[in-house]
């Protein structure tokens, strides 16, 4: 009978509001994630369950007289994959029934507001499962319904109530109900369950009049007695259509929730800090608005296995994530047959929207899901429709220790080097740590939630509010913090249309859309004798050899000098854009064999000559002044010999580096996008110096 429980689980959410509502306010697509903890009373150990689905609710107009809703299930994942609707295979015999109940699901008539009746709508399903299981069924149904919550007529903070609920995997009990705060047709309610074998806790966003939910949180502690075990679940849903923030999933899971607060409390302690001049400016509307227009055109998809895998831009990734978020609204148009929409997707931002790795390392995050094996027919693009939040810099001021703090931000710890901030409603800032003189400090930032260790059940429910959830930046300077400049950013909305296109043939010269690619020199180095000053060389200790140096590094060469061989195979120097891990991402040059086969070296000394330009220029060509270059079409650059670059990009209008592609068959190079304007630099003279560096032996 466990078996089927996660399975029959039918999630009606229904009005409780009297009055006419609009048939179209029980219609959605909700996002459910879940975690379960099963153990026997008295047991320190447990059994952990982890769910993630799409639940499915529309009218059905041929059920019978009445309000009717069917109540689907487009797509189920149990415990990491072991179950996932995308394949069944794993089910054998029991794939076909489970099938049934997927594309057929339940049916709930809704009277006066309230459900009174329920049941599978495959009718010889019911009867097969009634004459297997008997009353068990019904059991299930009672289960696992959902109700929305029965409002006033004109809900007011401060207004309770008492009145059964159902919820997600628990039976029919009674509640308090109080309402917390009210925005427009949004309703805060706090919910306090008390059962017989159940006791729990709930927040509630509920539309007014009908009582849909836009947001829930649960968590609740229920005995079963037929099987002895005591159930502990937590459980967040979303209305896919309505919540209007990206979906924030990491503490659902107790164990995911300690992994993420310990990796960001090292992260913060043990990364390099960051000189100032390397530090990321922020953009205005119109700079943000060129990164949007183009994310628009910047996403593809292809498919592996039953996952249909989209990927993003990763080029554009780094720049909005800095200023912006994005939650998505639906499909424009009627979904494509076979395909949902997954808002897990938005749970890392545009890195994970960017990016979302290989294909054997799938955490059901993936954009866009395939309800069967083959339901969906790859080969026309999927247009999606999405809100992005941006935020523009407004005038920056200074913070002297000791000052009152501006409206929405709070000081809560201010120690000699390191410093805490709260940011209420989620709203980012811009600090920036200034010793005695006014001068920027070296530093590292951690923006976290608030309270981000804490798995108290009071702290999961208490995260769910009408506005975005606290934050706290924290901040560590490399010298004494006198005073904090800090820079307002002022949110603001737009809408946006995403086309997801099929990923073109490689060797494509001529794809859609449009591709960069990571950040390369944003600029030319003022003094090319401090990149020598400061070459590091890195990895000794992994007995590999990478030599780093400030921006600008790309434009030198390295080379070995004296014996430079491995067995008899040349060695070199290659450069590479990212570090050997993420505490060193800085890009360098790393030593390997010329045909790049080995990079591990034991036992040698390794003596290397780093040659730089004395000056470098920067060159800007456009489509109006060309000069050595011709434009070809809207993606192609022909460089002349007399363009002399040391390094070119051709950028587009985010001002971004778009990806190169390959060159033509008349010599002209093609890049992945519409080109604006080319950025060459000339190197001037040269200056070099040598270095050695000593890698240890073979640990015995």
């Amino acid at each position: 009978m466990r078996f089927f429980l996660p399975f029959f689980c039918l999630f009606l959410l229904s009005a409780c509001q009297s009055g006419d509502i609009d048939k179209d306010d029980y219609e959605d697509d909700f996002l459910l994630v879940a975690h379960q903890n099963m153990k026997s009373p008295g047991s320190e150990y447990g059994r952990d369950v982890n769910l993630q689905a799409i639940v499915r609710n529309r009218v059905a107009d041929d059920a019978g007289g009445g309000l009717w809703l069917r109540t689907t299930l487009p797509w189920l994942r149990i415990d990491g994959g072991q179950l996932d609707t995308r394949d069944l295979s794993r089910l054998g015999d029991r794939a076909e029934p489970f099938r049934r109940f997927q594309e057929s699901g339940t049916l709930s008539r809704v009277k006066d507001g309230r459900v009174t009746e329920t049941r599978l709508a495959d009718p010889d399903l019911q009867q097969q499962l009634e004459e297997r299981f008997g009353d068990r069924v019904q059991q299930l149904l009672d289960q696992s319904t959902a109700t929305a919550v029965p409002l006033p007529d004109d809900p007011q903070p401060g207004d309770t109530w008492q009145a059964s609920a159902s919820l997600w995997g628990l039976p029919e009990i009674e509640a308090d109900y109080r309402v917390l705060a009210r925005d427009g047709e949004r309703v805060l309610i706090d919910m306090t369950l008390n059962g017989e074998r159940v006791e729990g806790r709930a927040r509630m966003i509920a539309r007014w009049p009908s009582g849909m939910p836009e947001a829930l949180r649960l968590h609740s502690d229920m005995y079963m007695a037929d099987q002895d075990v005591l159930v502990e679940q937590r459980l967040q849903l979303i209305s896919q259509r309505h919540y209007p923030y990206p979906v924030r999933d990491w503490d659902v899971d107790p164990m995911r929730l300690e992994m993420q607060a310990d990796y960001q409390s090292r992260q913060f302690r043990e990364f390099p800090l960051l000189d100032p001049e390397d530090t990321k400016p922020l953009r205005d509307r119109a700079g943000m608005d060129a990164l949007l227009d183009s994310l628009e055109d910047s996403f593809l998809y292809r498919i592996e296995e039953n996952r249909v895998m989209t990927r993003g831009d990763w080029g554009l990734a780094m720049p909005l994530q800095q200023q912006a978020e994005l939650h998505f609204t639906g499909f424009q148009g009627a979904a494509p047959d076979g395909l949902v929409l997954n808002r897990l997707a938005e749970s890392d931002g545009f890195f994970r929207l960017a990016d979302p790795g290989p294909a054997d390392m799938e955490l059901g995050r993936d954009l866009l899901i395939a309800t069967a094996p083959q339901a969906f027919q790859p080969g026309e693009p999927v247009t999606l429709t999405a809100e992005a939040r941006v935020w523009t810099p407004g005038e920056p001021f200074t913070l002297n220790k000791g000052d009152p703090a501006p409206e929405g931000l709070a000081v809560l710890d201010w120690q000699a080097r390191r410093l805490d901030l709260r940011l209420e409603d989620g709203q980012p800032i811009r600090a920036v740590p200034l010793d005695a003189d006014g001068r920027p400090l070296p530093m590292n930032t951690a923006i976290r939630p608030i309270k981000q260790a804490d798995q108290s059940p009071a702290t999961f429910i208490e995260r769910l509010s009408l506005k975005p959830a606290p934050l706290r930046l924290s901040l560590r300077a490399d010298g004494d913090i006198a005073a904090l400049r800090l820079t307002p950013l002022e949110p603001d909305n737009r809408p946006l249309t995403l086309t997801v296109r099929p990923q073109p043939e490689d060797g494509d010269l001529h794809p859609p859309g449009a591709r960069h690619q990571l950040p390369g020199l944003q600029k030319a180095p003022d003094d090319t004798a401090k990149l020598l000053d400061n070459i590091e060389p890195q990895g000794l200790e992994r007995n590999r050899l990478r030599v780093t140096a400030p921006a600008g590094f790309r434009l030198c060469g390295v080379v070995p000098t004296g014996k430079a061989d491995y067995h008899g195979t040349p060695l070199h120097f290659t450069w590479t854009a990212r570090g050997l891990d993420q505490e060193n991402a800085r890009p360098g040059f790393e030593l390997r064999t010329e045909d790049d086969q080995i990079r591990y070296f034991y036992g040698r000394r390794v003596t290397f000559e780093a040659r730089c330009p004395s000056r470098v220029e920067t060159v800007i060509l456009t489509r109006e002044e060309p000069g050595c270059a011709r434009f070809d079409g809207d993606n192609g650059v022909a460089l002349g010999e007399d363009c002399d670059a040391a390094h070119y990009e051709a950028l587009d209008d985010t001002g971004l580096a778009l990806r190169e592609l390959g060159e033509d068959d008349n010599g002209v190079l093609r890049f992945w996008g519409p080109v604006k304007s080319v950025r060459l630099l000339r190197a001037h003279g040269e200056r070099s110096r040598t270095l050695e560096a000593t890698l240890p032996e073979l640990p015995q």
